[in-house]
């Protein structure tokens, strides 16, 4: 019965042919004492073995290493979410859609969604995606997850309190004025146009409140003077064309009524609930955007995943 040579004693036969010698001297030791066909056959599956190794090496090492980009745009993402709202952001529309000033419901804000829960079948039913998943199992225990979930909270709340304050606004113009706010063309006079008056009051409120040092009273003046009551069309409008009020006969009436809400505005509590949440919101910003910028500064996700396991890390 011919004797078993194992895939070791092939590789150190490859070894040797690269180093040399021939296949007959190879074959003619001792420890071998075999047909030189026997040895170059062994040779022959000894290099297609380390072909293998070596491709299948450099697969892993590409699927590495487009695992690790897509790991580090992922974290690009979540660093570029993390921005300030514009300071006269208002979340609700004024115009009767999804998630507007006339909604019953609204729906609730989406975050980053950093829950700091390790379970995955939490993350999966709060929407989280597979690469997130994956982002979350590498930085297990990273402090980034607690910075980022109080961002979510912070954002949640400053959402919140831009939300009361559209709402305090609308009422304020109903009570003042006792005109009902529409989006259309279509209801009787005399009414409010939601998207214009209440838009306009609402941004000039919010700059009026993070502008309390620099807007003075000449400024806030001017742009009240382009409030004209237009007794010949029947309305009161901003500027050359923006109606804020449908209202014939009592254009000098509702104009009066609109300015003196507007002053009760600059009033309302719910402007310091904006001012004070959007400093919470910039203060809770800086902590996660460090921490993703110090892993990226490594060019490397560390820790691993699923993914990584299956690759054999």
């Amino acid at each position: 019965m011919p004797k078993i040579y194992s895939l070791a004693d092939k590789k150190r036969w490859l070894e040797q042919y690269e180093n040399g010698k021939s296949e007959v001297s190879i074959a003619k030791e001792k420890k071998n004492n075999c047909d030189a066909r026997t040895v170059k056959k062994g040779i022959e599956e000894a290099h297609r073995e380390r072909d293998a190794q070596n491709a299948r090496a450099e697969l892993i090492k590409n699927a590495l290493l487009k695992h690790q980009e897509s790991l580090l745009e992922k974290l690009r993402g979540v660093l570029s979410s993390l921005t300030l709202p514009d300071k006269g952001w208002e979340p609700l529309s004024w115009y009767q859609t999804e998630n507007s000033i006339f909604s019953k419901e609204v729906k609730p804000i989406v975050g980053i969604q950093s829950y700091e829960s390790s379970d995955e079948g939490e993350h999966r039913k709060h929407g989280e995606d597979r690469l997130q998943l994956m982002l979350k199992q590498h930085l297990k225990k990273d402090k980034l997850w607690k910075y980022l979930a109080l961002w979510d909270k912070a954002y949640a709340a400053h959402w919140s309190a831009r939300i009361k304050l559209q709402h305090a606004i609308a009422d304020l113009l109903r009570r003042e004025t006792g005109y009902k706010l529409v989006d259309n063309h279509e209801s009787t006079p005399p009414f409010l146009y939601s998207h214009n008056v209440g838009q306009l009051f609402f941004k000039m409120t919010v700059f009026n409140a993070f502008n309390k040092n620099a807007f003075n009273k000449d400024v806030k003046e001017n742009w009240l003077k382009d409030i004209i009551a237009d007794t010949a069309a029947g309305n009161v409008r901003y500027g050359a064309g923006s109606i804020l009020a449908v209202a014939p006969g009592k254009e000098k009436e509702c104009k009066k009524k609109l300015l003196a809400a507007y002053k009760k505005m600059q009033e309302l509590p719910e402007i310091e609930e904006v001012v004070s949440s959007f400093e919470e919101l910039e203060k809770a910003m800086s902590k996660p955007r460090d921490a993703i910028e110090e892993i990226l500064l490594l060019e490397l996700i560390p820790g691993r995943c699923d993914a990584c396991q299956r690759l054999g890390l």
